[in-house]
């Protein structure tokens, strides 16, 4: 009897422990990548760069391709990629690093944005003066938009609703302008004058869109009408991207090696330009953490991207990378893997 009550005991103790066992749960861990993917427009190749330990893990080559600019979509999970030489946008998967297809488009492929949701991608044709609209759900052109001008920068608000776009005047002594469209009915609502080589970046919290010029000024619009809200001198002004928090907008002086800090309530700088260490800043992008910047520094032997703290408004030097030839257009992405 004893004995049987024994084996009962440890029976229980047994399977107990296996019950015990089986109730862990292990919390599943989620790992993500947070990527800096440069166009190198000279060397037909994209740098794809760990924005944590800025350096570069991978480099996709698209074998004669010039590749402009880069978009990432979130919701595909696709890295698009303007090729200017074979008038193509191509989609790549970013975690096989292949290109998976290649959509055509317009003639001098340039400039191009999507919509917050990921559902329509927005590419300037320099060349033959139209937009291709492409729906990202079919990789196909649903719509081309003739400009009649020279479009050059583009930028789609986050809701998807409208298009900015900036055009060059064939008339060099006249002002370049801005076009917006209605992202739905491809209808152009209005346009405003503004200075020479603008760029685009439209904040969502202030319906403002800021306009920097590379005559030397960054203009700011109201977003649903182009009225003018002011303009202020900044020399070289360039390429723009928001803080993550919207509270700052950094701008390139392309001409002059310097970054800008602005305030955009009143559009003013806050404290000094910062010179850089490479010439020729050209295109900027933010981390979502929002406490690191990286530009791209173009040029025909050109080879750097640059990496700053961002501290509040202000930035610091952190780092320099090599990349491709002649780095162009620069995106951030996070995703999981």
């Amino acid at each position: 009897m004893k004995n049987l009550i024994s084996i009962f005991l440890l029976s229980f103790i047994i399977f107990s422990c296996n019950d015990d066992n089986d109730s862990v749960q292990e919390t599943p861990i989620t790992v993500y990548e947070e990527i800096i993917a440069v166009a190198n427009r000279a060397s037909s190749s994209i740098s794809l760069i760990d924005a944590n330990s800025n350096r570069v893990l991978n480099t996709i080559s698209i074998t004669g391709s010039e590749p402009m600019y880069i978009v990432y979509s979130q919701s595909k999970n696709k890295l698009y990629v303007g090729d200017r030489a074979a008038k193509k946008i191509h989609v790549i998967n970013p975690s096989t690093k292949t290109v998976e297809t290649s959509i055509t488009v317009g003639n001098g492929v340039f400039h191009m944005w999507a919509d917050g949701a990921g559902n329509k991608l927005w590419v300037n044709n320099d060349s033959d003066n139209t937009i291709s609209v492409i729906d990202l759900n079919t990789n196909t052109v649903i719509q081309t938009i003739n400009i009649g001008m020279k479009p050059h920068d583009v930028f789609v608000t986050k809701d998807g609703t409208k298009a900015y776009v900036s055009v060059f005047n064939s008339d060099a002594t006249m002002p370049d302008k801005i076009f917006l469209y209605n992202a739905t009915t491809y209808a152009k609502v209005t346009e405003a004058n503004v200075g020479k080589d603008p760029h685009l970046f439209h904040l969502p919290t202030s319906n403002k869109l800021y306009v920097p010029c590379q005559s030397g000024q960054i203009y700011t619009l109201n977003g649903d009408d182009l009225s003018q809200i002011s303009n202020t001198n900044f020399v070289g002004a360039h390429g723009i991207f928001a803080s993550a928090n919207q509270s700052t907008l950094f701008v390139t002086n392309i001409s002059g090696a310097q970054l800008y800090s602005v305030n955009p309530t009143n559009t003013t700088i806050n404290g000094t330009a910062l010179s850089t260490s490479v010439s020729t800043p050209h295109n900027i992008v933010i981390n979502e953490a929002g406490n690191k910047l990286f530009v791209s520094h173009s040029g025909a032997t050109a080879n750097k991207v640059t990496v700053y703290s961002i501290n509040g408004t202000s930035l610091s030097a952190s780092g320099t990378i090599d990349v491709g030839t002649n780095p162009f257009g620069i995106a951030y992405y996070k995703r999981k893997i």
